[in-house]
């Protein structure tokens, strides 16, 4: 499944609307019951005003959220920031004290477990945070943004949000400045991760600089999928990337990748699939992380810690 919505403002009831009635369209709650939990994994980069391009903004997962409510569903929003917490950057979100009066569940991804990896690799064992394992279901929503070192952020990516702490500043050192082989890490937790939906945050889209720090592109849609990979190929195309140039498709065995393909000639069908206009990518860096600068983010995650904005 692959659906474009044109979505160009966060109206938070026309977003509501329009993504309730594609998942009604596609029969998406015939396969839930109610019964079921539903925790939400927006990207929050870290705590910053909602205007931030770089984070899912909060008319959009707040939408999603009373979605699910309404159909009876108890509802979580988890994330491990880079940099603070769930909790302050809802509260930076100024939405923190609707998510208590609604009952909904704030989830600090805070405790790894372990699993299989990528067998004959650096990646041989990998982790996931447990919280995802207390709720019955996980749903994506990530931004759609230029990413300096992965060239873009899409579905898989925001998924390596599920591993809690400074883990994956190790997970990115680990592959010694081999992009593909981080890629492979990528694929191998958002597959860990099972979200049986994705629901991208393209509204506003974040180019010239990421995963933090670019600025807004009016790129005005929201794509929804239940196979991320799909959905990261058709915001690429749609985009201007050349696939298999990033390190998340280049990453992949040709069959697969021409699997994933197929999404595109579903997409495009669509009124809603255009290509961006004056949508700047990225300059880019190393993978792996230099001695100084992960000493300027130890110091910045101490700083948070004082000032109380964890």
């Amino acid at each position: 499944m692959i659906k474009i919505l044109s979505i160009q403002e966060y109206n938070r009831e026309l977003i509501t609307k329009e993504i309730k009635a594609q998942l009604d369209d596609c029969d998406f709650f015939s396969h839930i019951s109610k019964d079921k939990s539903i925790l939400l994994k927006p990207n929050f980069v870290m705590p910053s005003p909602k205007e931030d391009p770089s984070c899912t903004h909060p008319d959009f997962y707040m939408a999603v959220a009373d979605i699910f409510l309404q159909k009876g569903h108890r509802v979580g929003i988890g994330e491990s920031p880079a940099f603070g917490s769930c909790t302050k950057a809802l509260k930076t979100h100024e939405v923190y004290d609707e998510v208590m009066q609604k009952d909904i569940e704030i989830v600090e991804f805070s405790n790894n477990q372990s699993y299989e990896g990528i067998k004959n690799s650096s990646y041989a064992k990998l982790s996931i945070c447990k919280q995802i394992d207390e709720w019955d279901l996980l749903v994506n929503l990530p931004k759609l943004k230029v990413h300096q070192q992965m060239h873009f952020t899409g579905a898989c990516k925001n998924l390596y949000g599920c591993v809690a702490g400074k883990k994956k500043i190790l997970l990115h050192n680990i592959c010694k400045n081999e992009p593909v082989k981080f890629a492979e890490m990528i694929l191998a937790n958002a597959k860990q991760a099972q979200a049986i939906l994705h629901i991208a945050d393209g509204v506003q889209a974040m180019h010239v600089k990421g995963p933090r720090g670019g600025e807004a592109h009016p790129f005005g849609k929201v794509i929804i999928s239940d196979n991320p990979l799909q959905l990261d190929y058709v915001f690429a195309e749609m985009a201007n990337f050349t696939h298999k140039e990033t390190p998340l498709f280049a990453a992949l065995p040709n069959t697969v990748f021409e699997q994933v393909k197929e999404a595109y000639s579903e997409a495009i069908q669509s009124d809603n699939f255009s290509y961006a206009q004056n949508f700047t990518h990225s300059y880019l860096n190393d993978i792996s992380f230099s001695p100084p600068k992960l000493i300027r983010s130890g110091i910045r995650s101490l700083k948070f810690k004082l000032s109380g904005k964890i």
